[in-house]
């Protein structure tokens, strides 16, 4: 019976010891449309390992936009999910303990300030198929900054008998997304179901299309302003149907780089071109792919890759086109294997999506369910 005080105060200290392994992750989050703190908003913690991303803890914002969350195991990785209003914002985990701050938008289904900025198209050719990467940067620029959610958010037009192999989405300079378009009521209209946050978002569609050695394109201007480029092997060549719109880019990659200034409504962006080959670029990076995936996984989750080393393909579109490179390599890592046509393989998954009732996502509720697991699969997809 003596011993009995010191075996409690030994359990306590042995308690107290395991509660001292776990720290607690603390953070704000305000709302950019308001700039008030956001209340109400649910936060997920997502712990990194190997397999992908894993919920560990959860919580809610109080009246002044505080959260915190305990974390069991402080040498992970973590990144942190806040859901308002139905849209999902992620930010890394401070691995030194600093205090988080997330930034969240209201939503709307109709904005102002939305634009295309950059359309960059490379394109690859055999003896039967025209292989084209096309990513389109647009930018929300609205004011007050809110995100644009609606069934179509971002719309592409392609050639009518485009065969559409994959889809992939990225958010400023977030790691990429795989998404496949949906194709619409016309033949070549593909549509994404994915939120356009404040900033810059890209999409990446690669097609493919019957080729018989030579092909007219014919880029459509969705607004005034923005900027084309093209990039193709230097065995292919390329005729502008209209003098003085495209100006050659030497010196950037191994390839033939053609550019636009910002065009006008009623320009002609058409060109033809002939030949076959692969661009040089991309199989740089699948070589670099290919050596990734037998090296040994040093990164939580295996990384997405090596990192991009090119040189900046048009100086003054350095920021869009750097992030197009960043994400058509990875979407060309998919056809690491492809000698003649390139095979792809899609896998979608969505994880719990958390929406919080407010006035703007009651109207997206109505939706129809198919629409909402489309929403879900965009957002939550663990890359």
């Amino acid at each position: 019976m003596k011993r009995r005080p010191s075996l409690l105060i030994f359990a306590v200290m042995l308690i107290g010891t395991g509660l001292g392994t776990a720290a607690d992750l603390r953070g704000r989050v305000s709302n950019g449309t308001t700039k008030k703190p956001s209340a109400g908003d649910d936060v997920v913690l997502l712990t990194i390992s190997q397999e992908g991303m894993t919920e560990s803890a959860r919580a809610t914002t109080d009246r002044s936009g505080y959260f915190k969350l305990p974390v069991a195991d402080a040498q992970a990785s973590h990144v942190v999910r806040v859901v308002h209003q139905g849209i999902t914002y992620h930010r890394m985990a401070d691995q030194a303990g600093r205090a988080l701050a997330v930034e969240v938008y209201d939503v709307a289904d109709k904005l102002d300030g939305v634009f295309a900025v950059m359309d960059v198209q490379r394109f690859e050719a055999t003896d039967e198929t025209l292989e084209i990467k096309q990513l389109v940067t647009i930018r929300n620029d609205s004011n007050p900054p809110r995100t644009l959610m609606n069934d179509r958010a971002f719309e592409i037009q392609l050639p009518p008998e485009a065969h559409v192999q994959s889809g992939l989405v990225q958010l400023e300079d977030e790691p990429p997304l795989k998404q496949q378009p949906v194709a619409g009521e016309q033949a070549g209209q593909f549509y994404f179901v994915f939120p356009l946050r404040p900033g810059d978002t890209r999409f990446a569609v690669i097609y493919q299309l019957p080729y018989t050695g030579a092909a007219v394109i014919e880029p459509k201007i969705r607004n005034p302003l923005e900027q084309f480029v093209i990039m193709l092997p230097r065995s292919i060549k390329f005729e502008p149907k209209a003098p003085g719109i495209f100006q050659p880019r030497s010196d950037i990659t191994p390839d033939h780089v053609e550019g636009t200034r910002p065009v006008m409504l009623g320009q002609t962006l058409a060109f033809r071109i002939s030949g076959t080959g692969t661009l040089e670029e991309l199989q740089g990076r699948r070589k670099q792919d290919q050596e990734a995936r037998t090296a040994p996984k040093e990164r939580p989750g295996g990384g997405l890759g090596p990192p991009i080393d090119a040189p900046d393909p048009l100086q003054q579109y350095r920021w869009q086109i750097l992030a197009g490179l960043a994400v058509l390599a990875i979407a060309g890592a998919v056809y690491v294997n492809r000698r003649t046509q390139l095979p792809t393989r899609k896998k979608p998954s969505a994880t719990r999506q958390m929406p919080t009732q407010l006035p703007d996502q009651q109207i997206r509720t109505r939706r129809s369910d198919r629409h909402r697991r489309h929403v879900r699969a965009s957002q939550e997809s663990p890359h």
